[in-house]
C-alpha cells in the first residue's frame, strides 16, 4: 500500500475540470464560427462568379443568335476555277519574258 498520503480537495478537482472543459468549449466554438464565416464568404462569392459566368453566357448566346441572323456573305480567297489559275500563270509567263526580253536589248 501507499506510504504517502495525498489531500484531493473534490471540489476543487471538478471545478478545474469544469473550467478546462469549458475553456476548450468555447474556444473550439470560436474557431467554428470563424470556419463558417469563411465557408458562407466562399459560398456567397461562388454564388456571384456562377451568376456573372451566366450572365456572360446569356449574352453570348444573344449575340450567336443575332449572328445567324444576319445573313453575311462569304467571299472565298482562292477561285475555284482552274482557268482562271491557267490565265494567271499565264501572264506571269508573259511578264516573267517581257522583263528578260526588254533587258536583253539595253
Amino acid at each position: 500500500m501507499l506510504a504517502i498520503i495525498i489531500p484531493v480537495n473534490v471540489y476543487l478537482l471538478g471545478g478545474i475540470i469544469l473550467f478546462t472543459f469549458l475553456t476548450g468549449f468555447l474556444l473550439r466554438k470560436g474557431q467554428i464560427k470563424s470556419l463558417n464565416k469563411k465557408v458562407l464568404e466562399l459560398e456567397n462569392e461562388m454564388l456571384s462568379n456562377h451568376a456573372d459566368i451566366l450572365e456572360l453566357q446569356k449574352e453570348k448566346a444573344g449575340l450567336e443568335l443575332r449572328l445567324k441572323e444576319h445573313h453575311i456573305p462569304v467571299i472565298p480567297i482562292t477561285s475555284k476555277d482552274d482557268s482562271a489559275n491557267a490565265k494567271l500563270s499565264d501572264i506571269s509567263k508573259r511578264k516573267m519574258s517581257q522583263q528578260t526580253g526588254s533587258s536583253g536589248k539595253n
